[in-house]
């Protein structure tokens, strides 16, 4: 059932046509309309199949926000710099555009071949939603977002009659699991490791993060967005987010871990690293922690990425606090070592660069980060497209990025979810193929995923 369209929509079709009576030169448009509380994710659903759709949601839940259609598109191929990309978004964000923002994400390593599942995707692509719905205190705000003079009012009109504003809806169930596959197996694995401790040994490289492809076939299609909303409850001090560049596939996620988080001059950063499930009982939950602050294994390979950002920081930054004090962050299902720096950036210093410099960091990729790199291309079994690599926001004088970890491609019926482990001295493949599984257990509890 849906709601009154015509009260909902009313006010969206009264300020597009304010707006285009005005004279303005080219640019981001963007209008607003205060509309009752509505569900956004149930709104975001609710939308035709065909749409671009794009979901995002910060880990303090100050900030959620859902898009469909697209005003305007930012795509690249792996050979495509990531200046172009942020020169593009730059100038069409303009000075006018002060709430507007585009969503979206890039491959973890654009020097390699991209597989066929991640052709929509691209190497990187960004969207500046069409229509967007966001919260501001106990109401919703229905924004539309056009290029001006490349849209028509009746245009945008008959785009936003055709929106959905469903009723509140009961819980729905994700179809059944049933099978699993996991890339590499873990014989594959095992080897994997084992080449990768002979590379340590042999000096040069410290840590390296190999990642698994674990893909559950289900007896029904999946629902993207119903996936997503399965994996709330289990996605606590998480960033959530779903992109859909086109009918078909999806990549979800709910991520701890913070690329980087940009206010004019000010950056954020974390480094996450180590890992302990959560325990049953306050008791055991807490012995399962100070094992993790005291195993010098799981320090050294945090450390790493300490090291490693603030390398990349160290030279962008005109003060920097920095990481080394080191705390445990928490998640429903495992719990990790966290350092955060806090720095103001030179005025040179823009998105580009950042993203140059930090991504991937040694959490996702290892350290030193290029040669890391270069053992995964040629040891992983599988192309990881957008796993783990940046995924968020970008406005006109802030970005916000997660590292797009605890994720997964939807296809058709499918679900492949990722997870890595930071391979070190001292590392045991066993323990690290059971902490693979903790980091895929958020959707294993979800959607009641095959162990």
């Amino acid at each position: 059932m849906e709601r009154g369209r015509d009260n909902l929509t009313g006010g969206i079709r009264e300020v597009i046509r304010w707006e285009y009576a005005r004279h303005r030169p080219a640019g981001i448009v963007r209008v607003e309309t205060v509309i009752p509380h509505t569900d956004i994710l149930a709104w975001l659903r609710a939308q035709p199949g065909s749409a671009v759709k794009v979901y995002w949601a910060d880990r303090d839940g100050l900030d959620e926000v859902a898009g469909v259609g697209a005003g305007d598109v930012v795509v690249g191929t792996n050979s495509d710099s990531v200046e172009s990309l942020f020169e593009q978004m730059s100038r069409r964000l303009g000075a006018r555009a002060i709430a507007a923002r585009y969503f979206g994400g890039m491959r973890f390593n654009r020097k390699c071949a991209s597989d066929a599942a991640w052709g929509d995707f691209g190497g990187f692509r960004f969207v500046l939603p069409r229509f967007e719905l966001s919260r501001r205190g106990s109401d919703s705000i229905l924004a539309c977002q056009w290029l001006r003079s490349s849209d028509t009012a009746d245009t945008l009109i008959k785009e936003a009659d055709a929106l959905i504003f469903p009723a509140p809806e009961t819980t729905c169930t994700p179809p059944v699991a049933v099978g699993r596959e996991d890339l590499p197996s873990r014989a594959g694995w095992d080897a994997s490791v084992a080449g990768a401790l002979e590379l340590v040994s042999e000096g040069g490289l410290d840590k390296v993060v190999l990642a698994r492809k674990t893909t559950f076939g289900f007896e029904a299609e999946l629902d993207p967005l119903l996936c997503l909303q399965a994996l709330l409850l289990e996605a606590e001090r998480c960033y959530r987010f779903c992109f859909v560049p086109a009918g078909g596939r999806a990549f979800i996620g709910a991520s701890p871990e913070r690329l980087y988080r940009r206010a004019g001059r000010r950056i954020l950063c974390d480094a996450i690293a180590g890992t302990r499930t959560r325990g049953d009982g306050a008791s055991l939950d807490r012995q399962l922690e100070r094992e993790l602050m005291s195993s010098e294994k799981e320090r050294r390979e945090q450390n790493y990425v300490v090291r490693g950002i603030r390398e990349s920081l160290a030279t962008m930054c005109g003060s920097l606090v920095d990481g080394g004090g080191l705390s445990v962050v928490k998640l429903r299902q495992c719990q990790h070592l966290m350092s955060t720096f806090d720095g103001m950036l030179f005025d040179s210093v823009d998105d580009a660069d950042l993203l140059k410099a930090l991504h991937p960091t040694p959490a996702v990729g290892g350290y030193p980060t290029d040669y890391a790199v270069r053992v995964i291309e040629e040891r992983e079994p599988f192309d990881r497209g957008w796993y783990a690599g940046p995924m968020g926001w970008v406005g006109r004088d802030s970005a916000e990025f997660a590292v797009a970890i605890r994720s997964g491609l939807v296809e058709g019926s499918t679900l492949s979810a990722f997870a890595g482990a930071g391979i070190v001295a001292g590392s045991v493949s066993g323990e690290e193929w059971r902490e693979l599984d903790y980091k895929i257990s958020h959707f294993a509890q979800a959607l009641n995923l095959p162990r």
